[in-house]
């Protein structure tokens, strides 16, 4: 889990909400720079709220719902696009916990928090003709939120858990880490919190092929045709391996939810595979999304507790 404090710096915040009534806020926290520069802000802003308004749209609740993102950025010549999180609060070393924006959506319980932070040294195209020489802004944004969402593993690269307790000892997981698997089936962690010894080895050892880690859960299963090829390159990539669909499997660009992207068009589609995983992670979807509308609201967060999730360019 990563730590930070954030500026309390006063932001306009846009609410993209559908009619079924999911609704995702942002407070831009930036400085004169990247969401809120003078020359490209406005451009940025509109599309990440584009990008919510089609994501919202998936998600069908009983009741009004609202996750508010804390938005900022930052210019690095490295592979990392961009990366998002939320917080998960009131945990104990015994578990699988759902992020806050997750419980937000699923279970109507606040605050409903997160966090994007994006890479803007790198090209980006903020409109819905992708040049070839830039990364799709739109996609990765989707990408980005369902990280947020609960589409993430907390298995590090050593076979502990959120809290780094010793392999084998009750740790904190994600919901997702539940439905993770070896080809055969076998849970990497156990009902009972703890990553499964019988398996010690399967993360430091990944062949970086698609037959190290699987994703198991009923609803992906039934539309997969069997156990979905999870990412698990040979060396461990922090914030990455475990958290994606493979990229070897599956390759760049088919997928919303592979680990890297190369420029150009990328999708902004939901596959019927993804659905079945939000499905699996405990959320009501629905394959044709709906009209979104927009309005206005200020506020900004300033204590963030959060698991932050990547993608990288290819």
């Amino acid at each position: 889990m990563t730590r930070r404090v954030l500026a309390p710096l006063a932001a306009l915040a846009l609410v993209v909400s559908a009619s079924a009534q999911v609704t995702f806020s942002f407070n831009y926290l930036d400085s004169g720079t990247g969401f809120n520069d003078v020359t490209l802000g406005a451009t940025r802003r509109s599309a990440l709220e584009s990008a919510a308004s089609t994501l919202a749209s998936y998600f069908s609740v009983p009741s009004a719902r609202t996750v508010t993102f804390d938005v900022t950025s930052h210019s690095t010549n490295n592979t990392n696009l961009a990366s998002a999180g939320s917080t998960v609060s009131g945990i104990t070393v015994d578990g699988f916990y759902k992020t806050n924006a997750q419980k937000m959506i699923q279970d109507n319980a606040g605050p409903g928090d997160g966090q994007i932070n994006w890479n803007f040294f790198h090209a980006w195209d903020y409109d819905d003709s992708v040049g070839a020489g830039s990364y799709d802004f739109k996609s990765v944004a989707m990408h980005e939120m369902i990280h947020a969402l609960g589409f993430f593993s907390f298995v590090s690269g050593s076979e502990t858990g959120a809290f780094d307790e010793p392999s084998g000892n009750t740790d904190v997981w994600s919901i997702f880490d539940q439905f993770l698997t070896d080809a055969s089936g076998t849970r990497l962690v156990t009902s009972g919190a703890a990553f499964n010894t019988s398996l010690a080895g399967i993360i430091a050892n990944a062949s970086g092929a698609a037959g190290d880690v699987y994703f198991n859960g009923t609803n992906a299963v039934a539309t997969f045709g069997g156990v979905v090829p999870i990412y698990s390159p040979a060396t461990f990539a922090d914030g990455s391996s475990l958290s994606h669909l493979s990229t070897t499997f599956f390759g760049t660009n088919n997928y919303i939810m592979t680990h890297a992207v190369t420029t150009g068009p990328s999708v902004r589609a939901l596959s019927a595979l993804e659905l079945a995983i939000l499905s699996d992670l405990g959320y009501s979807v629905t394959a044709v999304p709906e009209p979104a509308t927009y309005a206005a609201l200020a506020g900004c967060l300033a204590l963030v507790v959060a698991v932050r999730r990547r993608r990288a360019a290819a």
